[in-house]
């Protein structure tokens, strides 16, 4: 797979030179759209030599430059290569497709473990702050997403959750003390740390932070040997006092927050253990509001702490017992399939549906319905409580005190949603690269996907691919001919708006006024060529579970 797209490469540098010798001359500005695409493109599929050439010719031309070359000049910037020799010799493109082809098996436990990296968000308007903590950041095994205006970043902590928050004072639209008195109501709530971030500190400045709440003020530059244990400290520090209040009080059982965090243990756990699966089952008392209205609530609350404390003394010691809210609790069965599940659910349905609880107005039973939902590797947790609950909803239909499979006769009744990925470059290898990779992957974050590719912003915008309703993540190149990236983005925006709508940058520059100007300009995220593909997955799988989920 990597000849196929190494040889695509040098067909078109082939084919690009040879229109250049009919032509005799060609413009500096061809020339440097070609080199920037070339860089950018070689490093992605694996020649690296070419692209690092690219790149030392592009700083020796103008973007913009009216200057003609004849084909002695243009020649001489034009990067050397090889062709690819046969198969026997495997390139790292090739190792890289190998891994491609092998993603049923490998994909899934990447992202489930992708979705326990601490998500960090930056509110800032220095591009190169951002572009600096960014790179640094995901270098330490961080998420990062960014915002430089206030708006965009009170909209991404509200949509997106995130572990901590790094807060300019100085951000255009709004100072970073007015962000962080809006954010902070969710702050406390989330016990999310915030670290505000200045150039200039005073003590007016710190008196007013740490009224609001902020933890830590702190100056830039930025000490990167210090940063990273101290974010992790502060994250470690949320994470110990979350743990100290994770059961509840009543049942015992753990709390609703805790759901996500034991998903993805278990999501772990199944895709280390070979064709291992586990089991989320959601369960709900039968009829609970009549035994609340009949018997009274001091006995409703009886039955709660009868019926986590006769699974609790059941259970094995890795399965866990969740009260998700009410009378409905959610259990994660680790390394256990649909069958072994059914068969423990069972035997603790008998045992509890067996007891009489009395009461002034007579002794009643109390019987339970429950959804279960099988899964092997990684699945968003939003996803696997939909499903589950869609499966317990399935079995109240069917008259309760029954265990429902979301199997293919559940699945078949409901309408899945299907998430759209689109790539918009003018570039033929990245086009077919990304659309190989994401087809054959067949999903996109948890849920199906299907692709769509265009070769410019033009065709793209008129293309009728657009479906209120739908979600979707476009990979929008940044230099392309006939309208510019950005030129695209702002139609996209003003067209579309920011709902069910995700924009991600391909650019080749970093650090520059292209990504600042697509940031300010409603794009979510940006990505730098060379990029490696699966890469650029697992952070498109990150961003579509945190928006959309």
């Amino acid at each position: 797979m990597s000849g196929k797209y190494q040889k695509m490469l040098i067909s078109k540098i082939k084919q690009t030179t040879q229109e250049w010798k009919i032509a005799g001359t060609v413009t500096e500005n061809e020339l440097y759209r070609f080199l920037h695409g070339l860089k950018g493109t070689a490093g992605t599929v694996g020649m690296t030599a070419v692209s690092e050439q690219a790149e030392d010719s592009l700083n020796r031309l103008e973007e913009n430059g009216s200057k003609v070359f004849r084909e002695s000049e243009w020649k001489s910037l034009l990067p050397s290569f090889e062709e690819p020799e046969g198969l026997e010799k495997k390139s790292k493109v090739e190792i890289h497709d190998a891994a491609i082809r092998s993603e049923d098996e490998t994909a899934v436990t990447a992202t489930a473990v992708a979705t326990d990296v601490p998500f960090i968000l930056i509110i800032e308007q220095d591009t190169d702050f951002i572009t600096k903590m960014k790179t640094f950041l995901e270098e330490h095994q961080f998420q990062v997403l960014t915002a430089v205006t206030a708006a965009k970043g009170l909209e991404l902590y509200y949509d997106m959750s995130p572990d901590l928050l790094i807060v300019s004072m100085d951000i255009p639209d709004m100072d970073g003390l007015t962000v962080i008195n809006q954010m902070m109501k969710k702050a406390r709530k989330d016990l999310t740390p915030i670290i505000l971030v200045s150039s200039q500190i005073t003590d007016e400045k710190r008196i007013a932070a740490y009224n609001l709440g902020v933890l830590d003020f702190i100056g830039k530059p930025i000490n990167e040997n210090v940063i990273v244990p101290f974010i992790k400290n502060r994250i470690f520090q949320r994470n110990t006092i979350l743990s100290q209040i994770r059961n509840d009080f009543l049942t015992g059982a753990l709390k609703r927050d805790c759901l996500d965090h034991e998903l993805q243990k278990a999501t772990r756990g199944s895709g280390e253990i070979e064709k291992k699966s586990s089991v989320l089952s959601m369960l709900d008392l039968d009829h609970f509001k009549n035994i609340n209205d009949t018997y009274g609530h001091p006995k409703g609350d009886e039955v709660l702490q009868l019926f986590a404390k006769m699974f609790l003394a059941q259970k094995r010691p890795e399965d866990k017992l969740i009260r998700y809210g009410g009378e409905e609790f959610a259990v994660i069965f680790p390394n256990t399939s649909y069958k072994e599940a059914e068969e423990r659910i069972q035997a603790f349905r008998e045992a509890f549906s067996s007891y009489e609880f009395a009461s002034d107005k007579g002794s009643f039973r109390v019987t339970f319905s429950a959804g279960l939902l099988e899964w092997h590797g990684a699945i968003h947790p939003k996803e696997m409580l939909e499903s589950a609950d869609k499966a317990l909803y399935y079995a109240k239909e069917q008259g309760r005190n029954c265990s429902i499979r979301y199997d293919e006769v559940v699945r078949m009744k409901l309408n899945e949603e299907q998430l759209v990925l689109i790539v918009v470059d003018d570039d033929e290898l990245v086009r077919e690269m990304l659309k190989d990779h994401f087809e054959k992957r067949g999903k996109l974050g948890s849920r199906s996907i299907k692709v769509h590719t265009f070769s410019n912003g033009v065709d793209f915008l008129e293309g009728g691919w657009y479906e209120p309703g739908r979600k979707y993540m476009v990979l929008l190149d940044g230099m392309m001919p006939k309208m510019d990236g950005i030129e695209v983005l702002v139609l996209l925006r003003e067209k579309y708006g920011n709902k069910n709508l995700l924009i991600s940058m391909l650019t080749a520059r970093q650090g520059d006024n292209e990504v600042e100007r697509a940031l300010s300009l409603g794009a979510d995220d940006y990505m730098i060529k060379p990029f490696n593909v699966r890469e650029v997955a697992s952070r498109i799988d990150r961003m579509m579970e945190r928006v959309f989920a």
